[in-house]
């Protein structure tokens, strides 16, 4: 189950100990200031792929606030470098590029943020790489909870994922704690007593099954099984079906991909038990999954941090309608995120004064952040690079794709 995850911490890991090590490999300095008063902030995420629509708004969001601030935050111009982390044949988020990537940011001496990745697993490559030279990375999702926290997490996690023994990361959406959390409030919502835990044996996905065990437990929600599914083996899932349908339970909670055996997996527990509440996790949440499931829709609940436009702060409503002006079609949510994730890195570089161009002075005042207004609402950073966001979404399919069903309040 882990083997995957190995290998993304190997290409990860490799470079800094190398460095280090000066027994070959990419050298990386850890300077503590970016050279001048030119600084340049980057950015890295999947532009291809059926993730790159949600990358072009996050990247124009992000463009818009730089541009917005004139390109300047006081003495200091700052420049801005968008690179691709996916792999042109497939379009996926490739372990090798996002190296890559990690490694021309880490490497310019010009460098006083990097923006980035979206995937956990890409975050998971990037952030021992860009730590290691000491610079702030924000991410505008990257859910996983070892990035951030110890609980329910890998081995020696998020401690392997810093080499440089301080915390320098810091994520816009809430993370799988707050995604577990969500999950367990719909399910009171929903009159849940008894639940079956599945999961796809994804290393990302495992840990957010455990915390969606362990917090319905915990409010009195009895588990009725908890089992990791091999995905890739078959579409045929008539013995798990048969246990979950046996179990009594009245809802299945499932953390994993979206690719036809579950799709597969959905249908057959809903044809089995068709009071069966169906939940899923965020990366659920996409147009191919949601045209493929059927019947099995009507039972289908999906959490998600992206809210409906309408649902962020007034002055959401003036950048998305600055976006439209600038690049003549409507952005939404993830442009929201984009435009935060650049907005937050220059507010850094603002509150250090003079020492803009000091990496560590900017890190510390991004960690400093509290009760920030901002178009995504108000939050603080907290230590272990969680924001204090306290709003979960919810949902349904219908007509083939996912509509938003309700917010739910979490933390």
């Amino acid at each position: 189950m882990r083997a995957r995850w190995l290998g993304l911490l190997a290409v990860a890991l490799a470079v800094p100990v190398l460095g280090a090590a000066g027994c070959g490999g990419v050298s990386i300095s850890g300077a503590s200031s970016a050279t001048g008063n030119q600084l340049a902030i980057y950015s890295s995420l999947p532009l291809q792929g059926p993730s790159g629509p949600i990358s072009q708004q996050i990247v124009g969001g992000e463009k818009l606030a730089l541009s917005e601030a004139g390109g300047r935050v006081g003495p200091f111009k700052m420049s801005y470098v968008s690179m691709d982390d996916s792999n042109a044949s497939t379009g996926e988020w490739n372990p090798g590029v996002t190296a890559t990537n990690a490694k021309t940011a880490a490497q310019d001496p010009s460098t006083i943020a990097y923006l980035g990745d979206y995937n956990s697993g890409a975050s998971a490559v990037s952030l021992p790489l860009i730590n290691a030279a000491g610079i702030l990375q924000v991410s505008p999702a990257s859910p996983y909870v070892g990035l951030t926290s110890s609980l329910d997490a890998g081995q020696d996690e998020p401690e392997r994922f810093y080499p440089s023994g301080r915390r320098t990361f810091g994520r816009l959406q809430p993370g799988d704690p707050a995604q577990a959390e969500a999950q367990v409030a719909l399910m009171r919502t929903l009159g849940v007593k008894r639940l079956y835990v599945l999961d796809d044996q994804g290393p990302f996905e495992v840990p957010l099954a455990q915390l969606v065990a362990s917090g319905a437990q915990r409010a009195g929600i009895a588990v009725a099984g908890n089992d990791s599914l091999d995905m890739t083996a078959t579409t045929s899932f008539s013995g798990e079906v048969a246990k979950v349908g046996e179990s009594g339970a009245q809802a299945v909670f499932f953390a994993g991909g979206t690719g036809a055996s579950t799709v597969a997996l959905w249908r057959a527990l809903h044809s089995a038990v068709p009071k069966l509440l169906l939940l899923g996790s965020s990366d659920m949440v996409n147009p191919s999954f949601a045209s493929a499931i059927g019947q099995a829709a009507a039972s289908t609940y999906l959490t998600t941090p992206i809210l409906p436009s309408r649902s962020y702060p007034r002055a959401a409503a003036r950048v998305l309608e600055a976006y439209r002006e600038r690049f003549g079609s409507g952005g939404g949510p993830y442009a929201l995120y984009g435009y935060e994730a650049m907005s937050v890195a220059l507010l850094a570089v603002r509150e250090a004064g003079a020492r803009g161009n000091d990496r560590q002075t900017v890190i510390n005042r991004f960690f400093a952040i509290r009760d920030r207004e901002s178009v995504l609402g108000r939050y603080s950073m907290q230590a272990d690079g969680e924001s204090t966001s306290s709003r979960y979404g919810v949902d349904r399919v219908e007509n083939g794709r996912a509509v938003f069903y309700r917010v739910l309040s979490v933390g």
